[in-house]
């Protein structure tokens, strides 16, 4: 299999495609028509019959914004964290009156629970689209599938807060001085317009669980062939995650305390 390939022709994008891809393309239709700034499917050509593990290819009107690594200082701010807790809620609430096509297909299957939604599954702020400093546009729905808000809102929380050491946040993650993780929560969900009382404890096993089904599912896609997952496990990816997840859950307690 070819190494994935994202190529962008001014307001076009275009990129690697798979079973999924139809339905993802409904649902952004959807999500487009509820006046949500999402990637505007364009076409779809799946993989000829018998090309190996080869993809397909989808073509979606691009998304204007800052994004990628020039987000994260963007989403240092509370202004931004805030603007970002938003978007995922405006997303959530518009995909809930989602009605899948016959045989949707979707990278994974749906996640049982309460609230549910169609997530974006990688709402990262590298996913966002940012302009004047606040998040309004997302976009990479390759992961969605059906399932509790929560489980969109614990992965966002992991890259956001961000629960990362002190020196990897100011290194890596736009900080200037080492973030009040606890403050930002409270700032996220405020943001969200988070229901229900915060449990701190409920939340911080929402992530750590979130977690691990991202390395799970790094694994599977790996297994699949679909890059670059494929090529992040050779690399070691999966090594290292577990030594990152032991680090979290022994660190956990303290950076949301």
């Amino acid at each position: 299999m070819s190494e994935r390939r994202v190529e962008v022709d001014g307001d076009l994008v275009r990129r690697p495609a798979h079973a999924w891809t139809p339905t993802v393309h409904a649902l952004l239709r959807h999500l487009h028509g509820q006046g949500l700034e999402v990637p505007e499917p364009l076409s779809y050509q799946p993989a000829a019959t018998g090309d190996g593990g080869a993809t397909g290819v989808e073509v979606v009107r691009f998304v204007a914004g800052v994004a990628g690594k020039d987000a994260w200082a963007l989403q240092a701010t509370d202004r931004g964290l805030r603007s970002a807790a938003a978007l995922l809620r405006r997303m959530h609430d518009a995909a809930r009156s989602f009605d899948p096509p016959p045989g949707a297909v979707w990278a994974f299957p749906g996640v049982a629970g309460e609230s549910l939604t169609v997530l974006h599954g990688d709402p990262g702020p590298w996913n966002m689209a940012w302009r004047d400093g606040l998040a309004v546009g997302l976009f990479d729905w390759d992961f969605a599938r059906p399932g509790p808000a929560m489980d969109d809102i614990a992965y966002a929380l992991d890259y956001l807060l961000p629960l990362r050491s002190d020196e990897d946040c100011l290194r890596w993650h736009g900080f200037t001085e080492v973030p009040d993780r606890s403050a930002r929560l409270r700032v996220f969900l405020d943001g969200y317009g988070y229901e229900k009382d915060i449990d701190v404890a409920e939340i911080a096993a929402a992530i750590l669980a979130r977690k691990r089904r991202t390395c799970e599912e790094v694994a599977d896609l790996a297994a699949r062939g679909i890059e670059p997952q494929r090529t992040w496990v050779a690399d070691g990816f999966l090594r290292e995650a577990v030594e990152h997840l032991a680090w979290f859950e022994s660190n956990l307690e303290r950076m949301l305390s």
